[in-house]
């Protein structure tokens, strides 16, 4: 199959940009003809993001190569330096919408991801009468979070729809959407298991036996950071000695403000740009991971935690509560920096309860998450986008 994947951001590193990198890439593996097409990295993005673009076909306004046997195709945004500063908040859809064209004329299937470049997509798709597959990764309730009555009018265009949970699926139905059209794949970890654990507590001074709790994810508010830094001072009246290690990007307000200013404590460490190894050896260091979000689809972070056997903690949300089993594998709180103090303690009170929750994770992820079996999925979506389109095509020659 030949297939045109569209998003800002593709990289191995992140969230919705690994989740496009492992489509594409495991795609390629499995014999399909792969594009990618998204926005030319700034300088600071191109470093973050790891993709050699040596050998690139360099035009005006996008450049083209191949990486792991993916094409990409890396495009200016319009509108200059303005068009540069925009297109990077996500909030307007700046494609180039003739060079998308041109490299989706020779597609079965354009597939996007998380919402960015939507309307270009679907335009690109309805010109050249191909299918569209949209994952759009929405977060009900928080602001641009795909749920106002504009989304919904652009998801009822789609061929099909990929969502990460049955919850999310039963979301989009309950907004009619098409049942048939939306197949639930989730996704697997980015992480593999490490065992540098000890040399990451080495290389910051952590002793080997403090506890030490983990967040990975950029510094949203939603994601309750704020409310884990909270918790610190009464975590510590129990465990004194635990460490807060906190990595990931800066969000949208701690860009203006560094919320960690007033937590200025060396037992919390704060870490903006780490390598996937980097972070696979906080995982294997840490003794739970803790990101008590309010906004979320699926939650990688919590996948990537139960690969290294460690505990989670995550909101008490929905589409959180379909992938933690309270109690089982994770603990699920409010974000209130008392309820997420209690589940830090609970949990480093109990070593044998830390154990058996990290194990059932990770029995959890090889069961549902396996990657293979997110492929297989995915597979079926493409199918459904691809037989609605002949459906549509013979009740047009019927008419």
């Amino acid at each position: 199959m030949r297939i045109l994947f569209v998003k800002r951001g593709y990289a191995p590193v992140g969230g919705s940009e690994s989740l496009c990198f492992q489509l594409a890439t495991r795609l390629a593996a499995r014999g399909h003809d792969v594009r990618v097409v998204c926005a030319w990295p700034s300088a600071r993005e191109h470093a973050r993001w790891q993709l050699d673009p040596a050998g690139a076909r360099v035009y005006e306004d996008h450049r083209v190569f191949v990486h792991r046997g993916v094409e990409v195709v890396q495009v200016k945004p319009r509108g200059g330096l303005l068009g540069l500063a925009a297109d990077a908040t996500t909030l307007v859809d700046l494609m180039r919408g003739d060079v998308l064209e041109r490299y989706a004329a020779d597609r079965d299937l354009i597939h996007n991801v998380g919402r960015e470049y939507l309307d270009s997509s679907l335009d690109a798709a309805e010109e050249l009468e191909i299918p569209v597959v949209l994952t759009p990764l929405a977060h009900p309730g928080q602001f641009h979070g795909g749920d106002a009555p504009s989304d919904f009018a652009r998801y009822r265009r789609a061929s099909a729809i990929t969502t990460m949970t049955e919850w999310e699926r039963g979301w989009y139905i309950d907004h009619a959407i098409e049942p048939s059209r939306i197949v639930t794949t989730g996704m697997g970890p980015n992480a593999t298991r490490s065992s540098e654990g000890p040399a990451f507590r080495a290389a910051r001074g952590i002793p080997p036996n403090a506890p030490l709790v983990l967040y990975i994810g950029r510094k949203e508010r939603y994601k309750g950071y704020i409310q884990l830094l909270d918790a610190a001072e009464a975590v510590w009246r129990s465990f004194p000695e635990t460490r807060f290690v906190f990595i990931g990007l800066q969000g949208f307000y701690s860009t203006f403000f560094d919320d960690f200013e007033r937590y200025r404590d060396e037992r919390i460490m704060d870490i903006e740009d780490a390598t996937q190894g980097l972070k696979c050896a906080a995982l294997d260091a840490c003794d739970l991971f803790a990101m008590p979000s309010r906004h979320e689809t699926f939650g990688l972070g919590y996948l990537e935690a139960w690969v290294h056997e460690r505990p989670v903690i995550g909101g008490d949300i929905p589409a959180l509560r379909e992938v933690i089993a309270h109690g089982v594998d994770g603990l699920l709180v409010r974000q209130r920096a008392r309820e997420v103090a209690d589940a830090i303690c609970r949990l480093l009170s109990d070593a044998r309860l830390r154990q058996v929750m990290g194990q059932a994770g990770r029995a959890k992820v090889v069961e549902r998450w396996d990657w293979e079996r997110v492929m297989d999925r995915m597979g079926t979506a493409y199918q459904r986008a691809l037989d609605a389109v002949e459906v549509s095509r013979a009740s047009e020659a019927l008419a």
